[in-house]
């Protein structure tokens, strides 16, 4: 069946907010459809429910899939729940609930991930096999954070819980997620399909970054879901 529409995609970038390391996929997406890349300030903490009103400021005006990495998917799911435009939703390495304790939140001003020695902060969430180009992308991406719009985010992510919301969503919606990623495991896989029974998922042989390792075979695997939508 020939598609009617080309539908746009909305990419919503992880903790680090610039969608640096999403503009590969992006360059990819772009072949077939309109696609945006909503970047987040970096000189002010903004929590969830103001950074889900920034990115709502900023949409277009017909349908779109919005697609949510890491951090941002609890952004994706609200945007969503609230606005009739969105056709489709993803959750790419994503969570409705925190992945993490969440009592690690009251410690989580103390802490700056760029401590961490750069090559096993990006072997944690890019994996060993990342190219030296893309460790260095990484490492030029986190320097330029403030430490307290990290902390921000990190808080937030420890605390937030879209389950009900996600509940709340109708449009068809997709879990994209890495074999070997070590954040997000299968229990917020597990949440995600419990709120959402008829969400699709998709697991990729990839780390947590799988949208930056692996931005053709994350494409193909998007692009397939839009393609879908376009010939409803």
């Amino acid at each position: 069946m020939t598609p009617t529409t080309t539908i746009a995609i909305i990419l919503l970038p992880g903790m680090d907010g610039t969608g640096e390391l999403l503009k590969p996929l992006a360059e990819r997406l772009s072949a077939n459809r309109p696609t945006q890349i909503i970047a987040y300030p970096l000189d002010r903490p903004l929590d969830y429910d103001q950074l889900a009103t920034f990115v709502s400021e900023r949409l277009p005006r017909d349908p779109f899939v919005i697609l949510g990495e890491s951090f941002s998917g609890p952004i994706a799911i609200e945007i969503a729940a609230t606005d009739a435009r969105v056709a489709g939703l993803i959750l790419a390495s994503s969570f409705a609930r925190h992945p993490l304790p969440a009592w690690l939140s009251h410690v989580a001003s103390l802490l700056d991930l760029r401590w961490l020695p750069s090559n096993l902060f990006a072997a944690m969430i890019m994996g060993r096999m990342a190219k030296p180009e893309l460790r260095l992308q990484l490492k030029d991406v986190l320097r330029s954070l403030p430490a307290a719009v990290l902390q921000a985010r990190a808080r937030d992510a420890l605390r937030v819980d879209k389950r009900d919301r996600l509940a709340e969503t109708t449009c068809p919606a997709l879990c994209v997620h890495g074999s070997s990623d070590w954040l997000v495991g299968r229990r917020q896989i597990a949440e995600i399909l419990a709120a959402r029974p008829d969400c699709g998922r998709c697991e990729l042989d990839a780390p947590h970054m799988l949208l930056a390792t692996h931005a053709e075979a994350a494409a193909a695997v998007i692009d397939d879901f839009c393609r879908r939508l376009e010939c409803n």
